[in-house]
């Protein structure tokens, strides 16, 4: 099946899924998959950018069939970029891609409050919102690991008020942050997938655990995961190998 079909159900309104992998797992490309998913069945998305340049981001998620331009133009997609704000790269003027002045942790959620309460403000309406960070790590390497959780509860919080039924993604590469951060972001989460890849002599062995989902019957699972020729959300597939 679909490694997105890991997540059998609807996702809960309100909860925060966490995606987390090692450098060489293909798994990276689930939470773009899962938002994507989220985006078919009519909810709006909002991508909170803190590792690659916009054209890279555009790129990088292509792999995943997720067409980054289309959705920003079909009103369906924002993006939030905060690093080509830090790093003051060529910032192009497209629909729905929003930057920031000053990319500082004293000052960061105020600002990007602004941006749900204003421009986005209209387009969350009535939709049922999916926000995915990509990724927690790069931002603890923008604002500091502490910087980054204290960051992170204030959104957990607020959004709580503003949009309590939105969906919250989170990346996160397991070998660039310390044990107390992932330690930190399992704790919080109401899904947590795990995968890790192991280098073998004929390629990579990829493993995947579902470790937490909020069902009552729920039991954790393994999967074993493996990238196919197809394209899109049907790339990633998964076999389940227990329980």
């Amino acid at each position: 099946m679909r490694a997105v079909d890991i997540f059998e159900e609807a996702l809960l309104p309100g909860s925060v899924v966490s995606v987390i992998y090692d450098s060489y797992s293909s798994a990276w490309q689930i939470p773009f998959m899962l938002l994507k998913r989220e985006l078919d069945r009519g909810c709006f998305g909002v991508i909170s950018n803190y590792n690659l340049p916009f054209s890279g981001l555009v790129r990088h998620v292509g792999v995943t069939g997720f067409d980054v331009r289309e959705a920003l133009e079909g009103n369906r997609l924002a993006i939030i970029d905060a690093f080509d704000s830090r790093y003051q790269t060529a910032r192009e003027n497209i629909h729905n891609v929003f930057y920031l002045d000053k990319v500082e942790p004293e000052t960061l959620n105020p600002k990007i409050d602004r941006i749900y309460y204003g421009p986005l403000r209209e387009l969350l309406t009535g939709h049922c919102v999916v926000r995915l960070i990509h990724t927690l790590d790069g931002a603890a390497l923008l604002l500091g690991e502490d910087s980054t959780l204290k960051l992170l509860n204030h959104t957990l919080a607020l959004r709580s008020l503003q949009l309590p039924g939105s969906v919250l993604i989170l990346g996160l590469n397991m070998d660039v942050v310390s044990t107390k951060f992932r330690a930190w972001v399992v704790g919080i989460s109401d899904y947590v997938l795990l995968s890790d890849s192991k280098l073998e002599d004929n390629g990579i062995k990829e493993r995947v655990y579902l470790l937490r989902a909020p069902y009552k019957d729920f039991e954790p699972a393994m999967y074993s995961l493996h990238t196919t020729k197809n394209e899109g959300i049907e790339k990633l597939k998964v076999k389940k190998l227990s329980p």
